[in-house]
């Protein structure tokens, strides 16, 4: 009786181990193609603010979106700028508005609107998003933005 347990159990023991050893050998390594039927939202001018915006000012981070006639742009300042905030953003708006004439620009220097902008980026890249909830979104961020609180 002890050598049939002993001998069941080994090739228990066997079987088991032989299980995992040859499992990635039969299985598909190929990465599936994404296929969509929907058409990609062009953000290159939101791009190009951004590195516009980047490259010559102090700005920590920049993130931007646009539509077909808006663009929002929200930026972070650095901490010991905050005090001149006014002032800065009434710049960048100036600045960004004569790169992007063809677009009403609105710029934030608002954390939470620059969260917000960073949420829809990432939608936006996951395709998430079409044209009519990206010009809602983005009226909904500019009202927001425009509020005194």
């Amino acid at each position: 009786m002890k050598n049939i347990l002993a001998v069941l159990l080994i090739t228990t023991f066997i079987t088991g181990c032989q299980a995992g050893g040859n499992s990635g050998q039969g299985e598909n390594t190929t990465q599936p193609l994404q296929i969509s039927n929907k058409a990609e939202l062009n953000q290159q001018i939101s791009d190009q603010a951004d590195q516009a915006l980047q490259n010559e000012n102090n700005l920590t981070d920049v993130q931007a979106v646009n539509d077909e006639k808006q663009l929002l742009i929200a930026a972070q300042v650095p901490h010991n700028e905050r005090f001149q905030l006014k002032k800065i953003e009434k710049e960048l708006t100036k600045q960004a508005e004569e790169q992007f004439s063809d677009y009403d620009v609105t710029l934030s220097l608002d954390k939470k609107i620059h969260l917000e902008v960073m949420k829809l980026k990432k939608r936006l890249a996951e395709g998430k998003v079409d044209k009519k909830k990206l010009s809602k979104e983005i009226e909904n961020l500019i009202k927001l933005s425009k509020e005194k609180t």
